[in-house]
């Protein structure tokens, strides 16, 4: 009988903590400054993977309606990147696209 309510028990304070949304964690954007940060790390990362060195971010940002949006630049090896990343205002982090243009290829 104890074992039963000891489960019992063992459940009624785990099941809240089972039932938590994963992805809380990731961020709403809802205003373009918020896609800076986001749409750097992930240019930095694409070089970053393949071994190359980054440096010199600037970007500026823009909101047209519900869309947000970063154009930014980044310095990789000794030459400028494009980068363009958007999301609609409110979606989560997951939701952003980017777009890189890299005279390299």
């Amino acid at each position: 009988m104890r074992k039963v309510i000891g489960t019992g028990l063992l459940l009624w304070v785990a099941l809240p903590a089972l039932a938590h949304d994963p992805d809380s964690h990731e961020r709403e954007i809802l205003q373009a400054s918020e896609l800076v940060p986001w749409c750097r790390q992930e240019a930095e990362a694409r070089y970053t993977a393949r071994g190359e060195t980054t440096y010199q971010w600037s970007a500026s940002y823009s909101d047209r309606g519900n869309t947000l949006s970063v154009e930014g630049r980044l310095r990789v090896e000794g030459r400028d990147v494009k980068v363009e990343c958007r999301i609609a205002r409110g979606a989560r982090e997951r939701h952003a696209s980017i777009s890189v243009a890299d005279p390299k290829g």
